[in-house]
């Protein structure tokens, strides 16, 4: 099909509006629509996969092409009597899209996704090759993801927790399979595959055993599971529950960085960022991001990218389970584990990142889906996609065209007797005004990430809270206290 062709009949099933030109494009349907994995491709334009959801759960799984001005096509299997969902891509060396899918029945809600679908797309979209590979047995919503190792070798892995089913299998990159084990009876998740020296692949898995949070598995050429080293849940003395979600990126030959939900405390919930070296012994206690005291909280930590070390993306979501005001957080960090810049971004419009990736100019692009709850249908979300550069980070949000950024997070909201302050900005005064617009609180504040304030004499009702950076910037926020 022509390229020209796709952009007019997208433009006819997906209207869509762009917020602000060149930064943020949201793909509009009446469906569930949700940008999970996102790659750059040999020519520096972007992939991503994503899945279309309709109020029937009549799941379909497709791709969504877009330039560097967020102009954009999409590609989805023509076939209205199967129920698939796209989870993983990569780009191969001759520029076709490889895709790791599944393949299965439209029973409502409760999934049962039984074959492994491995579609090979060309450039324009087309459709080159495809193959199946049936599980051993039906399955809820396996997990798959792939990736290609330094040598060239590609994996996929396979994590279906419902019924501890775990697997690898290696593709080639005509979507052939070359080779596949599958092992039964292993119910702690296997998080994300990451590349090992001699050919082979590491998985981080979490609670590989009863009393380890997190491990990494060595897994050979041949797909044989090796040694696990588990992780320690105390660092310098600190005890940290390192969650079970994340994934591990090489810094170098010799040090990765491991990202994590994690907490180091039952009622707070973090982004743990840690080094480590090649030996799997920790380097440094980590960097701790989206601090959060909420009861009804869904932490989501999502990816980490880069190209160059001294300038790393990490982005996250913050997803309460009750209220679905959720928004996500954009951080730039070095290899130091400093942080660098950090953006509360998406308002209350309910968004959410899946994925990230850091592109050759400096910048980043995100993925994820922007979701209406209360517009009457649960299911009515849109895709979204944010481009942002490091000085949009860097930079005071009252500097930013976005109005939906900000530079602070104020939590819990509403409290009670402590209010919490998370900001990278440095030499911040806050001052807090009660309904009748009396200052109750001036105070500034020390330039550590994380600030605490004692309220518990404060009025119970809204308070006006005016933050002003060394620089003079101001922000406004307003918080509750009970």
């Amino acid at each position: 099909m022509k390229i020209f062709s796709i952009v007019i009949l997208l433009l006819l099933l997906f209207p869509f509006k762009s917020i602000y030109p060149q930064k943020e494009l949201i793909i509009d349907t009446d469906d569930m629509f949700i940008c999970l994995s996102v790659r750059m491709d040999n020519n520096g334009d972007f992939v991503a996969t994503c899945i279309r959801d309709s109020a029937d759960y009549n799941f379909k799984g497709g791709v969504v092409k877009f330039n560097d001005a967020l102009q954009y096509e999409y590609y989805e299997p023509q076939n209205d009597t199967a129920y698939f969902e796209f989870k993983d891509l990569i780009v191969t060396d001759d520029n076709n899209y490889l895709i790791a899918a599944t393949i299965g029945k439209n029973i409502g809600l409760w999934k049962h996704n039984h074959t492994i679908y491995l579609v090979l797309l060309n450039e324009n979209l087309e459709l080159i090759a495809e193959n199946f590979y049936e599980l051993p047995e039906e399955n809820d919503n396996p997990y798959l993801r792939l990736m290609q190792n330094t040598d060239g070798r590609i994996y996929l892995t396979i994590d279906e927790p419902s019924n501890f089913l775990k697997g690898t299998l290696e593709v080639s990159p005509n979507a052939e399979i070359l080779k596949d084990k599958m092992y039964f009876g292993m119910g702690h998740p296997t998080l994300n595959p990451f590349p090992k020296s001699d050919g082979g692949l590491y998985l981080l898995r979490g609670n590989p055993v009863p009393w380890a949070f997190c491990g990494i598995t060595e897994v050979d050429t041949c797909l044989n599971y090796g040694t696990t080293y588990l992780f320690p849940m105390e660092v310098n003395g600190i005890m940290y529950d390192m969650g079970t979600r994340g994934s591990c990126k090489w810094l170098n030959d010799t040090t990765y960085l491991l990202c994590s939900e994690g907490s180091l405390e039952t009622e707070t919930v973090d982004l743990h960022i840690y080094k480590i070296n090649n030996h799997h012994e920790f380097l440094m206690e980590p960097l701790m991001i989206g601090h959060e005291y909420y009861d009804d909280i869904v932490p989501n930590y999502q990816s980490i990218s880069w190209t160059d070390p001294q300038r790393i993306y990490v982005v996250g979501s913050m997803q309460p389970s009750m209220n679905f005001k959720s928004t996500y957080y954009v951080a730039i960090i070095n290899e130091d584990l400093e942080l660098l810049g950090y953006k509360i971004c998406g308002g209350d419009k309910n968004t959410w990142i899946s994925g990230i990736i850091a592109t050759p100019d400096g910048g980043c692009v995100m993925v994820g889906s922007q979701r209406d709850y209360h517009a009457g249908n649960p299911l009515d979300g849109e895709g979204y996609i944010a481009r942002f550069h490091p000085d949009e980070i860097i930079t005071s949000a009252a500097e930013t065209t976005n109005p939906y950024d900000s530079d602070y997070m104020l939590f819990p909201n509403p409290g009670s007797d402590q209010l919490n302050i998370q900001t990278a900005r440095k030499g911040v005064k806050i001052e807090m005004f009660d309904q009748t617009g009396r200052m109750v609180v001036q105070q500034k504040l020390n330039d550590e990430f994380r600030n605490h304030i004692s309220i518990d004499n404060l009025p119970a009702g809204l308070h006006h809270c005016r933050l002003t950076d060394k620089q003079g910037y101001v922000e406004n926020k307003k918080w509750i206290k009970q």
